[in-house]
């Protein structure tokens, strides 16, 4: 494995981008819960509003073409543009409040989040030796579940006492609060940014996806990723309709059960900063795989033995899906040292894709029988799927 750095990123450094990332990843998950006040907010229709949400995902679609910003211009300034575009996505919602404003925010947050992801695990990739890159990646990680458990009460508590706009201007001044310390406190990698071939960039990009695609290691990752997403996405996207049908749960019900995600998914990334390293990260991965596994197969059978059961499943469920995900991001990172970004920019697009066929498949899948045991069974097939993957295409990758 190819080490940039001997000496541990100081831990100030690490906790400045778990911050900056918290505020980015609170934009992505507060739509979810407060979209109807969005709606209202912008005088469209729910569903419109739900449209928004998809100018996102397809600004996502994208992070092949910029994952080569990072490598060619390097990290730091990468993120740093990354917060430019975040910000002003937050002036226009919170400033203009028009639906033409919110479709053009959403795209620039998705925009700005496939720019600010892979720069950032490539930077850790850089700086942080592969031995405790583990570590570094789930605190990092933690931003996820801490947008959820502290970013999203705090935008109900700003939309509820003054109004739907006061989130996004808060962000807003948080991503240039974000570019600011990134641009004074943060030094530059150690590794350059890929030098310049001469070729104009289109010609450039589609030469690194060459170089990248002809490797064994760097197919099997992508296709690990997206069948690890499927597996999660097939049953997941309808967990909600499950617990009510099932259950007869509330609105206000689900709100409480969705704590669950949030703890369940930051005991993952905990887990992760201690065991990954340890254990070694393929290892991890495919231990993460085969519980995710388990758990998908003995979610049926604890559905039927109430409430309380079918919630152990769901939660561990997300921690084996959580592991998984946060311990394949270090390995990812030590595949192609040289062009870290732009790998791991078609591994985000692998993950869109995979949740993308897996929402798709799963709404299909609950038209055509309302029952999660069929969900869990493809599932449960398509993490098997990804570990064997793993286990065949990795067996020479150590640690």
């Amino acid at each position: 494995m190819d080490d940039i750095s001997t000496e541990p990123m100081p831990e100030s450094r690490l906790v400045m981008l778990f911050v900056v990332r918290t505020a980015l990843n609170t934009a992505h998950r507060l739509i979810y819960p407060f979209l109807p006040s969005i709606a209202r907010g912008l005088g469209i229709s729910l569903a419109a509003a739900s449209g928004l949400v998809t100018l996102r995902v397809v600004a996502g679609l994208l992070a092949p073409f910029l994952g080569f910003v990072s490598d060619r211009v390097g990290r730091r300034r990468t993120m740093e543009i990354a917060l430019l575009i975040f910000a002003l996505a937050g002036m226009l919602l919170a400033g203009i409040g028009t639906l033409t404003a919110a479709a053009m925010a959403f795209a620039l947050y998705g925009l700005s989040k496939v720019l600010f992801d892979p720069a950032v695990h490539a930077y850790l990739g850089d700086t942080v030796p592969y031995a405790r890159r583990g570590r570094a990646v789930g605190i990092l990680e933690l931003s996820w579940s801490s947008a959820w458990l502290l970013g999203v009460p705090a935008s109900g508590l700003l939309i509820e006492r003054l109004g739907w706009r006061t989130p996004w201007a808060a962000l807003a001044i948080l991503g240039l609060l974000g570019l600011w310390l990134i641009h004074t406190r943060l030094p530059p990698a150690r590794r350059q940014a890929a030098s310049c071939t001469g070729k104009p960039l289109v010609k450039d990009v589609f030469g690194t996806w060459r170089r990248l695609l002809r490797r064994r290691p760097v197919r099997i990752l992508l296709l690990t990723s997206l069948f690890l997403t499927l597996a999660n996405e097939i049953p997941f996207i309808v967990y909600g309709a499950w617990l009510e049908t099932a259950f007869g749960l509330s609105l206000s019900a689900l709100g409480m059960a969705s704590i669950l995600v949030g703890l369940a998914e930051a005991a993952a990334e905990i887990g992760t900063t201690v065991i990954t390293d340890r254990l070694g990260k393929r290892r991890s991965v495919l231990t993460g795989l085969l519980g995710f596994a388990a758990s998908l197969v003995l979610l049926p059978w604890l559905s039927d033995q109430g409430l309380v059961a079918a919630l152990t499943g769901v939660v561990l469920m997300l921690i084996t899906f959580e592991f998984a995900i946060v311990s394949l991001i270090p390995l990812a990172t030590e595949l192609t040292p040289n062009a870290r970004a732009s790998l791991l920019s078609l591994n985000l697009t692998a993950f869109s894709l995979g949740r993308i066929l897996g929402a798709a498949a799963g709404g299909w899948l609950w038209q055509w029988q309302e029952d999660i045991t069929l969900h869990a069974i493809i599932g449960a097939t398509c993490a098997l799927i990804a570990a064997l993957l793993l286990h065949w295409g990795m067996r020479d990758i150590e640690g």
